[in-house]
């Protein structure tokens, strides 16, 4: 984290310096549309920085880094790219949830945390099999996981519904749900429940699951009143 300031100060020091490596001169206007902010919000902040001696800003006019504060927006822009580059080309997360996620952690990296990221993906890079090996076994973990982190088919109670969103498990076990006539993006809704056995509703058709194939099923969009 850049020293003294907060963590929404850092994004508008990250944003300035995205422009100062694309070749471009931040205007207030600029900042504002990479921050999706009101062009106020970005002035008082580009005031608090120069507060601090990270920029300088003549009223209407440009913002320019300041040594300091160039030094310091290299260090907060490196920690969001490298987040980025470990969600998306290790862990296999879409831009914008990388982007999302990078956004949050990147002012809570310290430097341990950084330099080991860093070594990481440096020795993956170096290592192109060992790569594709971690890339390919975190997306069969991510399919075959427990999802415990995950709402599935079991977490719901009689009468509620809920849009399938995936199957996990291994391949016996996905094909033996979905032979059942179950598959990702059709409606459900509970119909019964009891200890070991969960009785739903698809496509009209009534469909009896134990609770080890129920965990399975991922499920989005819960709702209580859906009618089927």
């Amino acid at each position: 984290m850049a020293e003294n300031i907060s963590e929404s100060l850092e994004n508008y020091l990250r944003a300035i310096y995205i422009l100062h490596i694309d070749g471009k001169i931040p205007r207030v206007r600029d900042i504002s549309r990479i921050l999706s902010v009101k062009d106020a919000s970005s002035v008082e902040a580009i005031r608090k920085l120069e507060k601090y001696g990270y920029v300088k800003h003549e009223r209407y006019g440009y913002v320019k880094l300041t040594e300091k504060g160039l030094l310091n927006a290299e260090k907060v822009y490196r920690r969001y790219i490298i987040l980025i580059d470990f969600f998306v080309n290790v862990l296999g997360l879409s831009k914008e949830e990388a982007y999302t996620l990078s956004c949050g952690i990147e002012h809570h990296m310290n430097d341990n945390f950084y330099i080991s990221l860093d070594g990481l993906m440096l020795f993956l890079k170096r290592n192109p099999i060992e790569l594709t090996e971690a890339k390919k076994f975190i997306s069969n973990y991510r399919k075959k996981m427990p999802h415990d982190f995950k709402t599935s088919l079991w977490d719901l109670n009689v009468s509620e519904s809920a849009k399938i969103y995936d199957i996990s498990g291994d391949s016996t076990l996905r094909k033996n749900i979905m032979d059942k006539g179950i598959y990702p993006g059709l409606t459900l809704k509970v119909i019964k429940k009891n200890d070991d056995i969960i009785e739903i509703l698809v496509n009209e058709k009534v469909i009896n699951l134990t609770s080890h194939e129920s965990k399975h099923i991922i499920i989005g969009n819960q709702n209580k009143s859906l009618t089927l």
